[in-house]
């Protein structure tokens, strides 16, 4: 019994703080406040569930200050002279904005309509006192008014069950039949997942190919990333790539025009130190005729060099961490 009463109190005092006395704070001087209200189009026909927005943007010019706890709370109901109205605030979104001397707060109220009747009747949701404090007199508080808002609620059925073609109310809207079962809507959204899903896949997919670019790696890069490590297969391994550097820049490559590359291409620039090897590489087998390197690491490493080359005509970025350096005298 105690535990019944106490429950009684809580909500009692609740229901005495939500209302307050709107002769408690004097007004504020309407020189400091600008309010501008965007009220929904429609005024008539709600009944049971619906939602009403209010788009409320008020400037307050100093000293004044909004005092953002003053604003409405999710979840109280609008009472008049103490009775419940059927309005519930479902939501509040609100953001300010400071501009020299002022501060403009843009507020959405979202109102839920829980009441209804026989016939139709009208209904509003009351005014709101929003409260302003100047820091300079904390004690002075003043409040300003947000006007009320007057519409009209329907009656679910009137006077019980009609037929669809006597209610001709211009504000509900016709029944419409699905077509497409809910199987079938999750079915096309599986298969549309799915095609989003490859086509994210290749385009960042370090095998993807772009159509209308260059694939004069790509064919390096395919033809001998198997290939065997003897003398023969690296020197045309080693002539493929010169073919493909020339074809990029549509000239000869040398070491020391290697900013015609970059310019043409600026992912080249990412394998800057791989092409120097490349070149030394290229320079030790067609002209200094060294055997004296190792030609199991140098085909390895030409294979790789070539992935590289593949990625960076395709636009793609080499980490860093994936550069290898070419060992040999």
């Amino acid at each position: 019994m105690h535990k019944f009463c106490g429950i009684l109190l809580f909500f009692y005092v609740m229901g005495l703080n939500a209302y307050e006395d709107p002769n408690k704070f004097k007004d504020v001087d309407p020189k400091f406040v600008e309010l501008a209200i965007i009220e929904p189009k429609q005024l008539v026909g709600y009944t049971v569930g619906d939602i009403i927005d209010r788009h409320i943007t008020i400037s307050i010019k100093k000293p004044y200050q909004l005092i953002e706890e003053s604003l409405p709370i999710v979840g109280y109901e609008k009472r008049y002279q103490g009775q419940l109205l059927g309005m519930t605030l479902k939501d509040i979104q609100f953001n300010k904005k400071s501009i020299k001397d002022s501060v403009t707060y843009k507020i959405l109220l979202k109102y839920q309509i829980f009441t209804n009747n026989v016939v139709a009747k009208p209904a509003f949701i009351t005014a709101d006192y929003y409260r302003l404090i100047n820091p300079a007199e904390p004690d002075k508080i003043v409040k300003f008014r947000i006007p009320e808002l007057t519409i009209a609620t329907s009656p679910i059925a009137i006077f019980g069950a009609v037929k669809v073609e006597d209610d001709m109310s211009p504000f509900r809207g016709p029944l419409t039949i699905e077509t497409i079962s809910s199987k079938m809507k999750v079915k096309y959204g599986i298969f549309g997942f799915v095609i989003s899903i490859l086509t994210l896949f290749y385009i960042y997919s370090r095998y993807s190919w772009f159509p209308k670019q260059s694939r004069f790696f790509s064919h390096v890069y395919r033809q001998y990333k198997k290939s065997n490590a003897n003398e023969k297969e690296i020197e045309n391994f080693v002539a493929a790539l010169h073919h493909g550097f020339n074809q990029t820049i549509n000239q000869a490559l040398f070491i020391n025009n290697k900013e015609v590359l970059f310019k043409k291409n600026n992912s080249f620039k990412y394998i800057e130190s791989e092409i120097n090897d490349f070149f030394k590489l290229s320079k030790a087998i067609n002209f200094e005729k060294k055997t004296n390197f190792n030609r199991v690491d140098s085909c390895a490493w030409l294979i790789i060099f070539s992935l590289h080359c593949r990625m960076c005509e395709r636009g793609l970025i080499v980490d860093s961490g994936d550069i290898k350096k070419l060992g040999f005298k």
